[in-house]
């Protein structure tokens, strides 16, 4: 028999579906019969067995059990909404603009920078800061003077100066200077300012020279105290000139003049042309500019 719930086959003897539990048509007419019995029944306490125990034959009706449906939960609150405390506005930066500088001075923004490790020996200074020490340049030690070299050319200029003065040629005892020869009065030709004597195939250079180039020497040894290469080239080329002239004197006087002998001033001017060169040439090779 199936059942009219479920349509399923179930027990036609149970009065309830085994697999529903709905009661079964042939246990609703007992039922219906029993609830038109007990409209006819008795009030309570009458017709009724002591104990208040029903009839044994009569028919429990057990209401049916449906399906256990969802479990039903208590609809939850919603939560409040959430209350954010008001924060502060942030602090803008401010960026602040130098005025215009007084003209004539520098002005240079202060940087706090906290203090400098100091360097480690034999290393190179930390910092951005950091000076180095400058270079030295080349040609600042290049143009350095040379206070020796200087004194010593104008003492030797000096001397070829000097010269004139003294004896420059000795014939017999008697001796003339370098300054008569330049004069005239000297005997071996020429008059007023002589500069070279010529006659019989002599060549002779009077003390004009002596005085010119000493002069020009002593100019130089003035030069190497402050610029060495150029005073000592100056010398060097002066020097030249003069020892070739003394050089040519001496050896005029032992040719062309019969028993004469050059002088101490001849040798004094030569001499002292020759230590000029020497200074001079000293100067030029140096590191002086």
């Amino acid at each position: 028999m199936n059942c009219l719930y479920c349509g399923k086959e179930t027990d036609p003897q149970h009065p309830f579906c085994i697999h529903c539990g709905s009661p079964m048509p042939q246990a609703q007419q007992p039922a219906q019969a029993s609830a038109q019995g007990a409209a006819s029944a008795p009030p309570p306490g009458m017709g009724q067995p002591e104990g208040g125990q029903p009839p044994a034959d009569a028919t429990v009706v057990i209401p049916p059990q449906g399906a256990p449906g969802p479990a039903q939960y208590p609809p939850q609150a919603a939560p409040p909404p959430q209350q954010y405390a008001p924060q502060a506005p942030y602090a803008q930066p401010t960026m602040q603009i130098p005025g215009a500088p007084v003209p004539g001075t520098y002005q240079q923004q202060a940087y706090g920078q906290g203090p400098y490790a100091p360097a480690t020996p034999g290393g190179y200074p930390q910092g951005p800061y950091a000076q180095m020490q400058p270079y030295a340049q080349p040609y600042a030690a290049a143009r350095r003077g040379s206070a020796i070299l200087g004194i010593l050319t104008m003492i030797a200029g000096g001397a070829v100066v000097g010269s004139t003065f003294l004896a420059w040629i000795t014939i017999m005892g008697f001796s003339t200077s370098g300054l008569n020869i330049m004069t005239g009065g000297s005997g071996l030709g020429g008059s007023g300012l002589s500069i070279v004597l010529t006659g019989g195939g002599m060549v002779f250079f009077t003390a004009f020279f002596s005085l010119l180039l000493g002069s020009l020497i002593m100019i130089g040894g003035i030069v190497m105290l402050f610029r060495r290469r150029i005073g000592g080239a100056l010398a060097f080329t002066l020097a030249i000139v003069a020892a070739g002239m003394a050089s040519v004197n001496v050896a005029m006087v032992y040719a062309k003049i019969s028993g004469a002998q050059p002088g101490p001033g001849l040798w004094m001017f030569g001499g002292a042309a020759l230590a000029a060169l020497v200074f001079g040439f000293v100067g030029l090779v140096s590191s002086g500019g």
